[in-house]
């Protein structure tokens, strides 16, 4: 059989990494001396707590080599296959982990995907890889056709305070100074795999405004197969522009809260999307 491996930045629901068999390498999180482990020793809300209260920002660490070579290895003692789906390379070292971990064990068996995203894009590529095995694929037929749907991924994100990203090293710090004085809140993309600022709102208002102007543009020139807001601690907020999606779009608007890698970066409060288009 084929199975599926990510990492902890897909935030996949529980019930369907059980249901799929789906392994999880996770990264961490570290407040002064205390290192977390995502999804294990963590909760997203906990996360959220401890990084409004905290004096000092977290830091982030990437799973080893050893890491990967272990959750591998279980799987191919039994005879599986693999497929594993992975936050950008632009910004982290968790694919080259896992392809340095490939390359040790057996290359052929393991097919790597960079999602050149994060969060509820590796979702929608496990989804469809885990479809495509179930109508009983090959390996480099799941791999090619999952591999095909990255250019189909965009992700949108929106934040109200930009020191996270600032002090992240996600934007720089003449980007921040600006934001600071001006009050702007930005909106950032993933492009290539890299953190991009697609523009900069003076209001928060406006930034969501431009955020659901963005989805009425995709869903007229390249159409949208699936869409989920993604949040930090604002789940009614996040809730009110998911229903105001769902009357752009007219279809079903997923909703997912992002843990401690992603929320290191972008804070308690920010807004995202996820979308998976019909066409590139």
């Amino acid at each position: 059989m084929i199975k599926i491996v990510t990492d902890s930045t897909a935030y996949i629901d529980e019930e369907f990494r059980k249901e799929n068999d789906i392994t999880v390498v996770p990264l961490k999180v570290r407040f002064g001396d205390k290192t977390y482990v995502e999804g294990i020793d963590i909760t997203p809300d906990e996360f959220y707590e401890k990084l409004i209260s905290s004096k000092e920002l977290p830091k982030t660490s990437q799973p080893s080599i050893q890491d990967f070579i272990s959750a591998y290895e279980r799987i191919l003692e039994k005879g599986d296959e693999i497929i594993s789906i992975h936050l950008s390379s632009k910004l982290s070292g968790t694919f080259n982990a896992a392809r340095m971990a490939a390359e040790q064990l057996d290359p052929d068996k393991i097919k790597l995907i960079d999602s050149k995203h994060t969060s509820i894009i590796l979702c929608f590529l496990t989804e469809h890889a885990v479809s495509e095995i179930k109508k009983g694929k090959s390996l480099e037929e799941v791999y090619q056709s999952t591999l095909a749907l990255v250019p189909k991924m965009i992700t949108r994100f929106t934040f109200w305070d930009i020191k996270y990203l600032v002090q992240g090293g996600r934007l720089s710090k003449a980007e921040g100074m600006i934001g600071s004085i001006l009050s702007i809140k930005p909106i950032l993309s993933f492009t290539d795999g890299l953190v991009k600022t697609e523009a900069t709102p003076r209001t928060w208002k406006r930034a969501l405004r431009k955020l659901a102007e963005y989805i009425e543009e995709i869903t007229k020139t390249r159409g949208i197969e699936k869409i989920g807001v993604i949040y930090g601690t604002n789940r009614e907020e996040a809730q009110d522009f998911a229903n105001r999606v769902k009357e752009i779009t007219n279809t079903g608007v997923r909703m997912q809260q992002l843990g401690a890698v992603v929320g290191t970066y972008a804070g308690p409060r920010w807004i995202g999307i996820g979308i998976q288009t019909k066409r590139e």
